[in-house]
């Protein structure tokens, strides 16, 4: 009965199904051909001026009124206050914000459309016609492997946004979530049944706010960083690896270092780091696997367009082996994502009964993250529910071949179990990392204590690369931008 129903209007279904994928081709040729267009745009400047990021109840600007581009004035420059805390200042507005973000003589996105003509000008006609809800990253990925390099990958990914943004896709009514106002941002989020949600929307008005310090922290030491890649490829006559250079980039020992670093958000949920590292001045690949956060994170970016030029959202989800996973959460955390990778359909439901409030919300498409990314990673955070040693396996050839200075990864016990947590805590020393349950500022796990009784004391182990670990003396802010 089934063969039956599925074959009933034969040639009619056919052409349908075939008109479904050369449409789908078309256009994935005109996003990759248009991308040629874009691939010299450049990622934000350096804003030494402000330093913003959102924390508390508000989108905090350090600049001092009167201020000039160029110039930091005491206690408003990012780094200049001795702890790591919040700095009240007044909310800026969003024209004030994208003036501060982009200087006058850097074009937008949208200028840049402009120039293009007549590519652009059939764009415009194409996009309300285009059914973005059947192009997804990974078809887009898959299609330009081989064909573009990583840098050209990020550019593909932006691009995507960028003409789901134009196609007013945004704007369409997204039942269940809502926005939520810091200062002149806006996030969306669900509008209930979503923990992570119900912190933002509500009185607490953030997240995780000791991880989103420790992150702005190690963003700052990007100074720091650049120096010791500086000092590492200038003692070897050549190097393994080419890194894109970059508009506003700069030379050092040989490779061309971006101007800003460079953080990766790997499970960005509804966008809460993303956003953070963007709005402080970094340059953010976003992984998201599950569909209904990835439409979350499109309605922000498209929202807040001043950040949107840092972003590139790659929608799929990442492990060791490319493959298909299903994805199950809680009715209590439905953006929280857990991957059941082995069975069937049948299987991952038995799976989710077996655990009270879970339920099968999507498929995952996996691929691996040295695939996609080939440089220097300042913050490498790592959130997806006990799929992090699978990430990490994935990004073989980054840690490798590149300097991935910061590892922010959960270790939920509760969800892994004891045992596994403490192998995870020895694979991340395994890989060259000095291991904390605190902070990246330390204490660091002895190697005692890595040969026995280090665990996971809290959620979040911070790992920094062993030749970047700071002396306590030497624990201070650094300027993020010079």
């Amino acid at each position: 009965m089934g063969t039956a129903a599925t074959m009933h209007g034969g040639n009619n279904g056919a052409w349908h199904a075939n008109a479904s994928i050369l449409s789908r081709g078309i256009l994935t040729a005109l996003l990759l051909t248009f991308a040629a267009f874009l691939a010299y745009l450049s990622v934000p400047q350096t804003c030494t001026d402000t330093a913003r990021y959102i924390h508390a109840t508000i989108l905090q600007d350090r600049a001092t009124s009167g201020q000039t581009p160029g110039n930091t004035v005491g206690s408003s420059s990012i780094g200049s206050n001795s702890s790591d805390s919040t700095v009240s200042s007044s909310t800026i507005s969003v024209a004030a914000a994208k003036q501060a973000a982009l200087p006058a003589e850097v074009p937008t996105a949208a200028e840049e459309l402009s120039t293009f003509g007549s590519p652009a000008t059939l764009l415009q006609h194409l996009l309300p016609l285009t059914n973005f809800s059947n192009l997804t990253s990974v078809q887009l990925l898959d299609d330009a492997a081989g064909k573009i390099n990583h840098d050209g990958l990020w550019q593909l990914m932006q691009l995507h946004n960028k003409l789901f943004c134009s196609a007013k896709m945004h704007l369409k009514p997204l039942n269940g979530t809502v926005g939520v106002s810091f200062g002149n941002v806006t996030m969306y989020v669900y509008d209930g049944h979503d923990i992570v949600s119900d912190h933002l929307k509500g009185q607490a008005h953030t997240w995780e706010g000791g991880e989103i310090q420790e992150m702005l922290w190690a963003l700052r030491q990007y100074p720091y960083t650049r120096q010791l890649a500086a000092s590492s490829s200038a003692g070897s006559s050549s190097s393994s690896s080419v890194v894109v250079a970059r508009q506003g980039s700069t030379q050092a020992g040989g490779l061309q270092q971006p101007a800003v670093p460079l953080m990766v958000d790997v499970g960005a949920n509804l966008g809460w780091f993303m956003l953070n590292a963007a709005a402080a001045g970094a340059r953010v690949a976003a992984f998201e696997a599950m569909t209904s956060n990835i439409a979350l994170l499109r309605r922000s970016l498209c929202t807040n367009t001043w950040l949107e030029e840092r972003i590139a959202l790659y929608g799929t989800g990442l492990g060791a082996t490319p493959s298909a996973c299903y994805l199950i959460s809680g009715t209590d955390n439905r953006g929280d994502g857990l991957a059941v990778c082995a069975g069937t359909q049948e299987e991952a439901l038995r799976n989710a009964s077996n655990r009270p409030g879970y339920e099968v919300r999507d498929m995952m498409a996996v691929r691996r993250l040295d695939t996609l990314l080939a440089e220097d990673v300042q913050v490498l955070k790592i959130d997806v529910e006990g799929f992090e040693t699978e990430v990490l396996k994935g990004a073989e050839q980054l840690l490798t071949k590149h300097n991935v200075w910061y590892i922010m990864a959960e270790c939920n016990v509760g969800l892994i179990g004891v045992q596994a947590g403490k192998t995870f805590i020895r694979f991340l020393a395994g890989l060259g990392y000095a291991v904390s349950p605190h902070s990246f500022k330390g204490p660091f796990f002895s190697k005692a204590e890595l040969q026995g009784p280090a665990n996971c004391t809290t959620n979040t182990l911070y790992s920094v690369k062993q030749e970047a670990v700071l002396p306590p003396t030497s624990m201070h802010p650094r300027q993020l931008f010079k």
